[in-house]
């Protein structure tokens, strides 16, 4: 169900528009690669059956449909109606809005577990928007959160520096996936909302695909492919994107870039 007239704010406004280029792209050569990554983090939740989830940020909705197989209940929010299309495909049954993180029409104590994977980064005041998420968790649950690790210790890091300086340095705010990959960040913002450290490492993805064509796609079809392609043009990033993977690529053109992330999860006092 989505409501008729969610209320966004112009940072979520902004994140709409970043993130509908290409859900398909997404959903088919990026999101796939994460599934590591969403496996900690679901594991770091206690995701179970019986669980009453919310994925914030769910975009296409792999990890709801992990979630969903061990049989949680699962909500997912997003603020890209493209995005939230996918997922409905994927998953009919589940509860999928339109919403602004840090705008939750939740009651508190709503879910027994809540995540969210490169997510709050990108909230208008990820602070506030962890705190949010740890208002609808109850007593005794979870609230998990999976990102980059920092950007030296993940190959793609170069493909990002490569889309970014094609974009004017005034619109470096519009996309921060490092925002809160700096040791002791993600741990001083659990702690402000008021959430005891319960567990928490780091996971290896590995982002690999067949063809150079499919990682293209896929990375122009993020975020910061999406603010490049505003600036510069689309072809432009495509060669972008083509010049950053050659140390990536095989000489039968596979590309395969190995990146670090890491998950914590607060429980809720």
């Amino acid at each position: 169900m989505t409501p008729s007239t969610p209320t966004l704010s112009d940072s979520a406004l902004l994140q709409q528009r970043l993130w509908s280029a290409d859900p398909e792209a997404w959903a088919l050569f990026s999101e796939p690669h994460n599934r590591p990554l969403f496996n900690a983090v679901l594991d770091a939740a206690g995701v179970s059956n019986g669980t009453r989830l919310l994925d914030v940020a769910c975009g296409t909705g792999l990890l709801l449909q992990l979630a969903a197989a061990e049989g949680a209940t699962v909500t997912g929010i997003d603020v890209s109606e493209a995005m939230l299309g996918i997922a409905r495909e994927r998953l009919p049954q589940a509860d999928l809005r339109l919403l602004d993180l840090q705008r939750l029409p939740f009651d508190d104590d709503s879910f027994d577990a809540v995540t969210g994977v490169n997510a709050f980064q990108f909230g208008e005041d990820p602070i506030a928007a962890i705190a949010e998420a740890a208002r609808v968790l109850r007593p005794g649950g979870r609230l998990a959160i999976g990102m980059f690790a920092e950007p030296g210790r993940s190959q793609s890091t170069s493909v990002h520096e490569a889309m970014a300086v094609l974009s004017p340095p005034a619109r470096d705010a519009d996309h921060q996936p490092y925002a809160l990959s700096a040791p002791g960040n993600l741990e001083a913002a659990l702690a402000a909302a008021g959430l005891e450290i319960a567990d928490g490492g780091e996971v290896e993805c590995v982002w690999d695909y067949d063809r150079v064509a499919d990682a293209v796609r896929g990375l122009r079809g993020s975020g910061g492919g999406t603010r490049a392609v505003e600036d510069a043009g689309f072809d432009a990033v495509g060669a972008a994107i083509e010049r950053a993977l050659v140390q990536f690529t095989d000489d039968k053109g596979h590309v395969a870039m190995r990146n670090t992330f890491r998950y914590l999860a607060g429980a809720k006092k």
